[in-house]
């Protein structure tokens, strides 16, 4: 929702300007899917029947059996194509194997009496995406104007506006399966959604941008994630270069911490909060420069935390997209830091800071090993309070869709022209990753085509 009436919104273009004037056309990589992963305890099934996508060609098949007096058959395409021996004391296995477009795979266990037995199933693939940048993320809201109210407090201002209604095509696109109680008397077409949202900015529009909308049809006032540790995309980092002067601003006006401010074992001052929804926030320090301000010395958004059931899996999945990783987290945390993230007691897990090889936009990969709440992410529509989905920025969206669609990724419709109907300049799509997290691809406008060539020129003239 955010190149509709482009040429009426002329910081919309700077936006667009601005991202690809660091971005390369596309990449390749090569990226080893997780194809396939399962974990299984003494009390499951003693037989595990599954189908899964793969691509015609050679993988990989990766086993660990804690106990070695566990005997387990594994069966894909129904040739047996794992037998441990018992009498060898060794505890995880790597297979070669074959996969095609569709598999079934059969795993038989007996004497399974201890542990946690591991079946994973890897295949390299070379993926050449055209993904170029970060556009926004989009914090889902019950009063806008309340929300709006309160991002103001922190620096942020309105950028541009965009349809409150639309298609029935991008309802769809939405995730909206079935006809709204919507009438069609704002305008749109009847059955289809009916918002008010607007585009905000920090730091002028190089700080980044949230794509700030209230749903008023379909309505879903259900809470955000309640802890940090949910599946899905549980909060977002706005950096800031004085943190103990906005802490003290920003809770006279009234906005809810979870702690006070602490540092963590590599010097980094954090402190979260929420927003008037209980959308989490996570408020870091960074090296600037001390400017006078009406408001915050918050500078610019950061990484987008998604939380994930599986860290090797997620991070090549990722990588798909140009994210490449910095540095991994710790994995355990004492308890002050713990308790900074809302936990009594201390907390453990798996994840890392990613950063995109072209806009280096920032994102975060957590697996929560302890506590741990695998519930699924938010479901469609796209309408859930929260930070519900992120867009990225791509310069070739029907490739990418090909491509995606060729590594099994699952989509929620059709591409869709974007934002305003048979005007529409750009067209959008959102899918799924493993864990059901809402990621959506939006194509540049014709008119940003046109003159990437000549940003490219000039960027690598004075580079």
């Amino acid at each position: 929702m955010y190149f509709s009436n482009a040429l009426k919104f002329i910081k919309i273009f700077f936006i667009f300007f601005y991202l690809i004037s660091y971005s390369e056309i596309s990449y390749a990589v090569e990226i080893d899917f997780t194809r396939y992963l399962s974990h299984h305890l003494p009390n499951d099934d003693k037989q595990n029947k599954v189908s899964f996508f793969g691509v015609n060609g050679p993988a990989h098949l990766y086993v660990c059996i804690p106990d070695p007096t566990t005997k387990l058959i594994i069966e894909l395409n129904g040739i047996q194509v794992f037998y441990n021996d018992t009498s060898l004391s060794k505890k995880c296995f790597k297979e070669d194997i074959k996969l095609s477009k569709n598999n079934d795979l059969a795993a038989y266990f007996e004497n399974f009496v201890d542990g946690k037995i591991s079946i994973r199933i890897k295949q390299k693939a070379d993926v050449n995406l055209n993904v170029i940048s970060r556009i926004h993320f989009n914090t889902n809201v019950k009063d806008f104007n309340i929300s709006k109210a309160f991002y103001s407090i922190l620096g942020f201002e309105s950028l541009s506006g965009f349809p409150e209604t639309n298609t029935l095509d991008m309802a769809r696109a939405m995730g909206i399966k079935n006809p709204t109680s919507y009438d069609g008397s704002q305008g749109g077409e009847a059955g289809g959604y009916l918002l008010y949202g607007e585009l905000l900015g920090i730091n002028d529009f190089r700080g980044g941008v949230i794509d700030l909308i209230e749903f008023k049809i379909p309505r879903n006032e259900d809470v955000p994630y309640e802890q940090l540790n949910h599946l899905g995309m549980v909060s977002a980092t706005m950096y800031t270069s004085n943190l103990d002067y906005d802490y003290e601003y920003m809770k006279e006006n009234g906005i809810n911490f979870i702690s006070t401010p602490v540092t963590d074992s590599t010097g980094k001052k954090f402190v979260f909060f929420k927003d008037p929804d209980s959308t989490f926030y996570k408020l870091v320090e960074k090296s600037g420069i001390l400017q006078e301000t009406k408001t915050t010395f918050i500078e610019s958004l950061g990484e987008v935390t998604i939380n994930v059931s599986d860290f090797e899996r997620s991070r090549s999945w990722y990588k798909m997209f140009g994210y490449e990783l910095l540095y991994e987290n710790p994995n355990k945390y004492p308890l002050e830091i713990s308790k900074a993230l809302g936990f009594e007691k201390e907390i453990k897990l798996k994840g890392g800071l990613f950063s995109h090889n072209e806009d280096k936009s920032k994102l975060e990969l957590i697996q929560w090993i302890r506590p741990l709440d695998l519930e699924r992410p938010y479901p469609i529509p796209i309408n859930h309070l929260g930070i519900h989905r992120i867009a990225l920025a791509t310069s070739n969206l029907e490739a990418d869709v090909e491509i995606l669609k060729n590594q099994g990724v699952e989509f929620i419709s059709d591409i869709t022209p974007c934002c305003d109907g048979p005007n529409s300049s750009s067209g959008i799509v959102a899918f799924y990753d493993p864990d059901g997290t809402i990621i959506e691809l939006a194509e540049m406008p014709w008119f940003a085509k046109i003159l990437f060539p000549i940003i490219i020129w000039f960027r690598d003239l004075f580079n």
